[in-house]
């Protein structure tokens, strides 16, 4: 994601709309005089993208601003977002949303068709970002760990005025403790220490501890009680002995299965039972019928279920292969950008290689653009949607609570029979002996679960062998070890950076450390020891520190596969420690004269501007720098890279004067 041109839209629809266009590839140079608008870019790309807060300044950036919005360039399309001018200090949920192969810019903006969720939430599925909470319970006093959104990745992407020379904050807005620990809890997965099948993993994990210690608990308390319930069925066999059911000469062996086989036998050749009392009858009845039909409907609610949960799989899988079919004919049938080629650099036809037909250039166009459009077609498919996933896992979540709500049903189920048996011996002609066999068969059924390990026990089973398949997925030792090696190698792009910049020496020899936790830079000191960036002296080693450290974190995302965090960042006013801003003349302002430097700031500041440029030389080079600053090309003129997008002085600003000018 790469930033195509920022628009402001007039409130008076007379005036055209304010455009401001940037090169994909380039350092990005805004320079201009003091109260310009330079500063307020940041805020305007800010809020268009979702911001819950409006930083943009008050008075004529608003007063006569309808409309704001950027045109961000994506691998295969263009996506404009604009949003409303706040009213007041409230931020606007009116936002225009559209998504094209190349975007036209409305000359007026009237209706809304999105709001700040959909925004965000469209930007989030793009970005790949992963579509739940690390906290499955998602407590409010969690929200560090709620879904990672596109909003957090803007700490890498915005260098504003206060923090691009700040010795105590790195990222932008982690002043804030919400931003601050929820950058902190997802920055593994930002760094590739952590993927989409880990995380999935970790919070299924999270509620297989939670299902595991509940039935382990009620799996204790059956078997604390399973020595009262081997004694009551001595008990009842005495009893029975007694009854003259089961022989007198009945050994009270201490072997749980030999106790069991006895109580079968009993109840095998218990009496059959006489004819059920119809009040009883018909009580037990209404109750079973209610179960049956709720049973129905939770059965009817499974099948369900799990044909929806075919139906994503088969979508999922047919995607998946159409993807695959079409970029292979796609790549067969690569020729549009040849054959276009081909046409404007000859004058022949071609195919037969005369000059003579009037029309061949024409039908090569027509062929080029079916072609063209087979392939955009194909470039689609690229990447299975998350919805999918998303879709899937809400669906086998839904699966278990039925099922469960099913066995929850059936245990009630076995009650009420148990009871309704109950009921019916108590007409046995015997009265006591036929309550007692009611007894004992009930006795007999938990003391048989106890024995085998009952059901309890199997769910624990199963949930436990599931944890230990998902366990090494989740290895902290490994995670911890990706990471760390994944800031060795941005503190090492780090150095190299350094090297160009304006830092003492000794920071040019040792290699800084790139702290998560703290989310801080580190340096080792003369006498060895580690110390944050706010114990080093000199803005100008705070500011090359930032440069330094943005440009090795774009470097490093661009080498990860996926990557979530967009490919651009913004500096804004990076000389600010080495010039001042305005001179004062005659009680009036004056800007500063950057022809008239030939000292060491001077060339401190170019090193910024060389340094920024020296990263497109880089293979793998796919990022895009903008820098509002005072300084102009008297500093980065010949410098290879830079392109002047404007230079806002002399009354040129980022809000038109003719706006506001017969107010």
């Amino acid at each position: 994601m790469k930033i195509r041109k920022l628009i402001i839209w007039p409130k008076n629809s007379a005036f055209q709309p304010r455009e401001v266009k940037f090169e994909l590839d380039k350092v990005n140079v805004i320079t201009g005089a003091s109260r310009t608008g330079k500063s307020a870019i940041i805020p305007i790309i800010d809020y268009c993208l979702g911001s819950s807060s409006c930083s943009i300044p008050i008075d004529t950036i608003r007063d006569y601003a309808s409309w704001y919005g950027v045109i961000l360039q994506l691998d295969q399309d263009q996506i404009l977002i604009a949003r409303k001018v706040p009213t007041g200090s409230n931020p606007s949920d009116d936002f225009y949303y559209y998504k094209g192969t190349s975007v036209t810019i409305p000359p007026v903006l009237k209706d809304k068709n999105a709001s700040t969720e959909d925004v965000k939430h469209s930007l989030n599925e793009l970005a790949l970002l992963p579509y739940f909470s690390l906290d499955p319970d998602e407590a409010p006093q969690n929200s560090f760990k709620a879904r990672l959104s596109i909003r957090d990745l803007m700490g890498f992407v915005f260098q504003t005025q206060d923090i691009v020379a700040n010795q105590n904050i790195l990222f932008y807005k982690t002043h804030a403790h919400e931003h601050r620990e929820k950058l902190r809890t997802w920055f593994p997965f930002i760094l590739g220490a952590e993927n989409l099948e880990v995380l999935k993993a970790r919070q299924r994990m999270q509620v297989l501890e939670r299902k595991l210690n509940r039935l382990r608990r009620e799996l204790e308390k059956e078997r604390a009680i399973s020595q009262e319930w081997k004694s009551n069925i001595f008990g009842h066999l005495m009893t029975a002995v007694d009854y003259g059911l089961v022989e007198a000469q009945f050994s009270q062996s201490d072997d749980p299965e030999r106790l069991l086989e006895l109580g079968k036998e009993l109840i095998e050749r218990s009496p059959d039972r006489p004819r059920i009392g119809e009040g009883q009858i018909q009580a037990s009845n209404e109750e079973l019928i209610k179960l049956d039909a709720q049973d129905d409907d939770l059965a009817s609610h499974i099948a369900q279920i799990k044909n929806r949960l075919e139906e994503v799989k088969r979508l999922k899988g047919g995607f998946t292969d159409y993807g695959s079919v079409a970029r292979k004919k796609a790549d067969r049938l690569h020729l549009s950008r040849w054959l276009t080629d081909v046409a404007e650099h000859t004058e022949t036809c071609p195919v037969c290689g005369e000059a003579s037909h009037p029309n061949a250039l024409n039908e090569i166009d027509k062929i080029s653009a079916v072609l063209e459009e087979y392939e955009n077609e194909a470039s689609k498919f690229q990447v299975i949607p998350t919805t999918f996933d998303r879709e899937e896992l809400r669906l086998k979540q839904d699966l278990e609570d039925v099922l469960e709500q099913r066995n929850s049903l059936q245990e009630r189920y076995d009650r009420l029979i148990q009871k309704d048996e109950q009921a019916r011996h108590s007409f046995y002609r015997n009265k006591e002996m036929y309550i007692f066999l009611g007894h004992f068969r009930s006795s007999l059924e938990r003391f048989e679960k106890l024995i085998e390990g009952g059901h309890l026990e199997n769910q624990v089973q199963e949930l436990q062998d599931e944890y230990d398949q998902l366990k090494p997925l989740v290895n902290e030792a490994a995670i911890l070890r990706r990471a760390d090696a994944a800031t060795d190698i941005i503190a090492e792009l780090m150095l190299s950076y350094l090297q160009h910049l304006d830092v003492e020496e000794k920071y040019r020899q040792s290699r800084p450390k790139v702290d998560i936790k703290e989310l801080a830079i580190k340096v080792r000191g003369n006498e060895g020891e580690w110390h944050f960036l706010s114990e080093v002296g000199s803005a100008s080693n705070w500011v090359s520190f930032h440069i330094a450290a943005m440009c090795a974190f774009q470097e490093f995302f661009a080498s990860l596969p996926g990557s979530s965090v967009p490919s651009f960042v913004i500096f804004d006013q990076p000389s600010q420690v080495y010039f001042p801003k305005v001179t004062l003349v005659e009680g009036g302002e004056k800007e500063e004269d950057f022809k008239n430097y030939e000292d060491e700031d001077f060339y401190a500041v170019k090193k910024i501007f060389k340094t920024l440029s020296e990263t497109f030389s880089k293979p793998d080079a796919s990022w895009q720098f903008i820098v509002l600053d005072h300084a102009d090309k008297a500093i980065y003129g010949d410098i290879e890279h830079v392109h002047e997008v404007d230079e806002w002085r002399e009354g040129k600003k980022l809000i038109p004067t003719e706006w506001y000018a017969d107010v």
